[in-house]
């Protein structure tokens, strides 16, 4: 299954003009997303899917009704949304190196886009690496850091019968 996707920098800092090379690195990178099938691919316009780093106040209205508290992403129909102030910083209770972070980032949100949601249990066996659905960027809760997807999480994402871009539910 193909997904067309365009890259928005939704802001004047220079330190993100990397963020498009960013994107495509980790969307054609084998041990992502590809191992479920998917094929991903970058066009100038006229894509149905969006990945967008924004900063904070932007980010919350795009991810609206979510209330990402201006501190983090998310997906919300056909948009991912990258809070800049996560792409330049990760979290306090990120326990990896900030290039890590940042292929967690967009694997876990690209993971939402693709159905994907939270596991119940966000580190079932401390130790092991989380899953990449796991909510990394506030409790690892004892699992290692761990940026892409997990081989039951690529699983699941090969059936192909979730919906792409779910629209916002509570």
């Amino acid at each position: 299954m193909t997904i067309a996707y365009q890259v928005e920098v939704r802001s004047p800092d220079p330190s993100l003009t990397g963020f498009p090379a960013a994107v495509d690195g980790v969307l054609h990178d084998a041990r992502g997303w590809q191992r479920a099938g998917f094929r991903f691919e970058r066009r100038s316009s006229d894509a149905p899917f969006t990945i967008a780093v924004a900063e904070p106040d932007d980010a919350e209205a795009l991810c609206r009704p979510y209330d990402v508290y201006r501190m983090y992403s998310c997906q919300n129909g056909p948009l991912v949304v990258i809070n800049a102030d996560r792409w330049r910083a990760a979290t306090p209770q990120w326990t990896g190196d900030l290039a890590t972070y940042r292929v967690m980032l967009l694997n876990h949100e690209v993971g939402h886009l693709l159905g994907l949601h939270h596991p119940a249990v966000q580190c079932p066996v401390p130790g092991r690496p989380a899953a990449v659905m796991s909510q990394q960027s506030t409790e690892l809760r004892g699992c290692l850091p761990n940026p892409w997807p997990l081989a039951d999480e690529v699983a699941l994402a090969a059936r192909h019968d979730l919906p792409l871009a779910p629209p916002y539910s509570r």
